[in-house]
């Protein structure tokens, strides 16, 4: 079982871009993604000079990677984003840990 909480609600732009980096920098998560994938990516960090950022191509990337950036772990268990309804907090992991996490009172 593996979970990790990414936010409290749901992800600032800024959220977004951390964790991106955090993907981008981990080379051996890097080599798992599709060139796709990495592209998203690096479309969420290029820097830019527009006043919104482009915040909203960028949110697009990021909700493709929301729902197709999937990698497995050494027990061929999936680990993919998970997105808690009540409070909109971003997790990442396999869906044991998820259903754990949801069944618990106070998450």
């Amino acid at each position: 079982m593996l979970i990790i909480k990414l936010t409290e609600t749901k992800e600032t732009l800024d959220d977004i871009e951390r964790i991106c980096r955090h993907l981008n920098e981990h080379q051996e998560l890097a080599a798992l993604m599709t060139t796709e994938e990495n592209q998203d990516i690096s479309y969420i960090l290029k820097p830019t000079f527009n006043i919104n950022h482009n915040e909203e191509q960028k949110r697009a990337h990021w909700q493709k990677l929301l729902n197709e950036f999937t990698i497995r772990d050494k027990k061929g268990n999936e680990l993919r984003f998970f997105r808690d309804q009540p409070t909109g907090a971003l997790y990442f992991g396999n869906k044991q840990g998820f259903e754990t996490i949801e069944n618990m009172p106070d998450h």
